[in-house]
């Protein structure tokens, strides 16, 4: 089970990533609208930067993966920035190509963030400098529609049998995808 590999492969660099993470500061309540901007920020870049390595390799991409290459997270984002009046930072494309197995790495990690962002959902209301800001975007997707969107990829990824080298492939595309996030959590 290549997810399975996945998680095992990537758990180290997950917990590093996420150390710089300033959703931290929704957790603890604390977080203000200057640190909310930067925080949407940040992920905005990240998850741009993998759409535009899924655009770019769209023709590559399995069959059974390409809905979930449809920039809904990078553009929720946008949203979420246009409505505080914030800057949408700069994207460049990319010509760069890999292989299926690699951007169902990057795939594994943006859609597994999802989950995560339940908690941090959960704990916005909670958030006395954020009160003003009534829709999230981003955050604001409900649990089973998260969940279902997990159930349904994770039934697309176990359709196919990988091979050994291609379970490489992936968990490199996912230590990518880490990085892209990390790299993008100094943004500011």
């Amino acid at each position: 089970m290549i997810l399975k590999h996945l998680k095992t492969q990537t758990a180290t660099l997950h917990q590093k990533t996420e150390e710089d993470n300033l959703a931290k500061f929704i957790l603890d309540h604390s977080i203000d609208v200057a640190t909310y901007t930067q925080l949407l920020q940040q992920n905005y870049l990240a998850y741009a930067r993998i759409d535009r390595i899924l655009e770019a390799n769209s023709a590559s991409l399995d069959e059974n993966l390409k809905m979930y290459a449809d920039a809904v997270k990078s553009k929720a984002l946008a949203e979420d920035l246009t409505d505080l009046g914030a800057e949408i930072p700069q994207v460049e494309s990319t010509e760069e190509q890999f292989s299926s197995a690699y951007l169902l790495g990057l795939i594994y990690v943006v859609e597994g963030s999802m989950m995560g962002g339940l908690l941090i959902r959960k704990n916005l209301e909670s958030c006395e400098h954020l009160k003003d800001k009534t829709k999230h975007h981003f955050f604001g997707k409900s649990a089973p529609e998260v969940m279902q969107r997990w159930k349904n990829f994770t039934g697309a990824v176990e359709e196919k049998t990988y091979s050994e080298q291609e379970h490489q492939d992936a968990v490199d595309g996912a230590h990518a995808a880490f990085m892209i996030f990390k790299d993008s959590y100094s943004y500011a």
